[in-house]
């Protein structure tokens, strides 16, 4: 997992240092239109150079054209063998819906975690694995053998957090001062994965105040194996500044 941190340079750029990059709105099948349309484009324009290839009736092709024609069949190849591996229009839909659905019990179980500051500042910054090991039994299902279980630990907590009574279990009165919130996803990757973003939003804000991006965690759905895979995950300078620390067991 690569942990990566936003810093805003002015006071000016801090809105855009605070929200990391997010995709385009785009139709699920953007790409496989994309595809069509580059494969056309690559198919005319070789048309063009066959014709152009040929003089004076003779059925031979130029010397000095072949190596284009060669050099655009084998563009054709690659962006037909590109469209074909994507999903069908059925099959995207059905893709988005699974990663958005896996994404919100995902976040639901990240969310949790919050209940856990009280107790993770009463002892110093540490985790108490048996304190959280329910949380990441749940967890665990939605990622794929090759997520580490520790990048499925507490992706953020905020430090405003400790001061409530961890009395016994989890207070019922408890009301963090963030909420992890899924983004949803619109696009599907050559490679039949979808890439969701999931941000941590400050929920404490004052009249007429928008809520700051305190955290961010990005992976990838895989439609085949079912699992998120590639996680990373992130603090903004706003979150940094806010962010409880947890140590490590």
């Amino acid at each position: 997992m690569r942990k990566t941190r936003f810093v805003a340079t002015s006071a000016s750029s801090q809105e855009g240092a605070d929200t990391p990059a997010q995709t385009e709105p785009a139709g699920g099948l953007r790409k496989r239109t994309l595809m069509a349309g580059v494969s056309m484009g690559v198919g005319a324009l070789l048309c063009f150079v066959l014709s152009a290839g040929f003089s004076g009736g003779e059925s031979a092709v130029s010397d000095r054209a072949a190596p284009e024609i060669s050099s655009l069949q084998e563009q054709i190849r690659i962006t037909e063998a590109k469209t074909a591996a994507l999903p069908k229009a059925d099959d995207a839909e059905r893709g988005l819906i699974a990663a958005l659905t896996a994404a919100g019990q995902v976040v639901k179980l990240q969310n949790d975690y919050r209940y856990l500051t009280p107790s993770v500042a009463a002892d110093g910054g540490t985790l108490v694995t048996a304190t959280s090991q329910s949380t990441l039994r749940n967890l665990i299902p939605y990622f794929a053998p090759s997520v580490h279980q520790a990048d499925l630990g507490p992706w953020y907590l905020l430090a405003g957090d400790k001061d409530v009574a961890a009395g016994v279990g989890i207070p019922m009165s408890f009301s963090s001062g963030f909420e992890w919130v899924a983004q949803v996803p619109y696009l599907v990757n050559d490679d039949s994965t979808i890439t969701v973003t999931w941000l941590a939003m400050e929920t404490r804000t004052g009249a007429g105040e928008r809520p700051a991006v305190l955290a961010w965690a990005r992976a990838d759905y895989d439609l085949v194996r079912k699992a998120f895979v590639n996680i990373q995950t992130g603090t903004t300078a706003t979150g940094e500044a806010l962010r409880q620390e947890v140590k490590a067991p």
